[in-house]
């Protein structure tokens, strides 16, 4: 870990693209700017923690409830991608 000391005004550098600026010290609070592309997502830790559990338990799909839904669903606009949804769910259900 690098540990920096900055006063207000001064600038961390990350790469060609982000700024850190220290913005404020005021009572044990430092206020932080950063400049970042918007391709590159800035969080606080407990924002980036939520985001991530939401990911985890949202990639939890039953593959018997997907093979079923597309099974009992007539979904003509999918076209061939209806064929590779149903090939992804047959092939992840003979695995277990």
């Amino acid at each position: 870990m690098l540990v920096l000391s900055r006063k207000v005004g001064e600038v961390v550098t990350i790469g060609n693209s982000i700024e850190i600026t220290v913005i404020s010290y005021d009572r044990g609070v430092i206020r932080l700017g950063i400049n970042a592309p918007k391709s590159i997502a800035v969080h606080r830790k407990e924002i980036y923690d939520k985001i991530a559990e939401t990911n985890k338990e949202s990639s939890g799909v039953e593959f018997d409830m997907l093979k079923n839904l597309l099974k009992n669903t007539e979904i003509s606009s999918l076209g061939s991608e209806k064929n590779k949804l149903e090939h992804l769910a047959i092939h992840n259900t003979k695995k277990d």
